[in-house]
Order: structure tokens, then sequence, then C-alpha cells
């Protein structure tokens, strides 16, 4: 896979980043200390009418800063103000900081995307992606086996294109968000946990996706063969 190289960023910049990261952390570990205290919902809930605002800012973040996965804050916000909301506010949001995530990697190149993840996570997602990109891209956001921001980071070092990059990503987390924001509600109607709905239909998901790319693979060999 190749690597995307970017120029260098001002001493000035590094060093005001820097002080913004530490900043960041700190609010962030407080956040996550209230979070564990109260729970997500209860703490949507305190909000009031700012509530859903804090919502998408959450989804906006996960994939560049918050440590907060997909599952636990999507159906948080379905309980708390209803699935349609939690569903288009999720989508938009977490959509919003996958874009802002994959342009810092691909104008910050290897200089901030090292200082952003682990050099061994992002060694672990060009080995995923170095076969077949697209599929596994796709894949990636669908299955949770590498957080959003090292995908997003890896994607922007790497050398696929934006609008392929976009259309992946939203297509992948229209499908994932869409499903988190319904299972509440589907879960109660077929008496499952949430987590057991959640496991169920990412199993689907995937069986879905590798039967497609199988059928798809097979449908190009036979027009080879012709």
């Amino acid at each position: 896979m190749q690597i995307m190289e970017t120029g260098k960023i001002p001493r000035t910049g590094l060093g005001l980043g820097i002080i913004i990261i530490i900043l960041l952390v700190y609010f962030i570990t407080e956040f996550m200390v209230i979070v564990e205290n109260k729970g997500l919902e209860s703490l949507l809930l305190e909000y009031g009418s700012m509530a859903q605002f804090l919502f998408f800012f959450l989804c906006l973040a996960q994939p560049i800063i918050l440590p907060l996965p997909e599952a636990l804050t999507i159906p948080a916000g379905s309980m708390a103000f209803g699935a349609s909301a939690s569903f288009y506010l999720g989508l938009s949001g977490t959509l919003t900081g996958i874009i802002i995530m994959f342009f810092i990697a691909r104008f910050g190149g290897m200089k901030v995307a090292s200082k952003l993840v682990k050099e061994k996570h992002l060694k672990r997602y060009q080995e995923y992606v170095r076969r077949n990109e697209t599929v596994i891209l796709a894949l990636l956001f669908i299955i949770p086996v590498l957080p959003d921001e090292i995908i997003c980071v890896g994607a922007g070092i790497g050398a696929v294109s934006f609008r392929k990059f976009l259309a992946i990503a939203s297509l992948s987390k229209f499908l994932t968000t869409f499903v988190l924001a319904y299972s509440v509600s589907l879960a109660k109607y077929l008496d499952l946990t949430s987590s057991q709905l959640i496991l169920s239909c990412s199993v689907i998901m995937g069986i879905v996706f590798f039967t497609a790319v199988a059928f798809n693979r097979y449908w190009n060999k036979k027009r080879m063969e012709m």
C-alpha cells in the first residue's frame, strides 16, 4: 500500500497541537469517569434540550479522540430520545468525525499519524487491506476489528481516494448505525438483550457481505473465461 507524502508542520503549530491534546486527554478522562458512574443514557437525559447536540458531538468525537464504542453510544441515544433521532444524529456525527480524521491524516502525513495511533496498529491495518482495500475497508467499518480512528488514519496516509473512502464509510456506517439505533426496539420485540441482537446482526451482515464478495469474484471469473 502506498503512503502519501506531505509537507512539514511548523513548530508553533505542533506545540499548539500538543497543548490541545493534553487538554483533550484531561477532559476526556473526566468525561469517561462520569459516564462510568452515571451511564451514558442517564447523562444524556440530564442535559435536556442540549442532549441531542451533546450526542452529535460524542459521535463526531468517536473516530477522533473519544474511546467509546459505537455499540454503546448509538443504543444509549436511542433509549434517550428515540431510534430515529439517534440514527440521523449518530450517522451525521460519525461521518463528520470520520471525514475530519481522514483529512488530519491525509494532510499531516506519517508524522501526525504516528502521534495519533500506535505504529503496530497502522501496520495491522496495512496488513488487512493489502489484498483488497475496498472490501476490507468496508468490513473493518462494519465489524469492530479495529477502532474507527485507526481505519481513518490508515486510509488517510494510504493511496485510497477521498471519494472512494467516503462512499465506503457512508454505506458501512449507514448500515451499522441503523442496526444499532433500532436494536433497542427490536431487542424488546424479539425478547433478546441488545448485546445478543447486535451480535446476531453482525454475524448476518458478515455472512451477507462475504456471500456478495464471493459471488462477485465468481461472476468476474466466469466473464473472463467467456
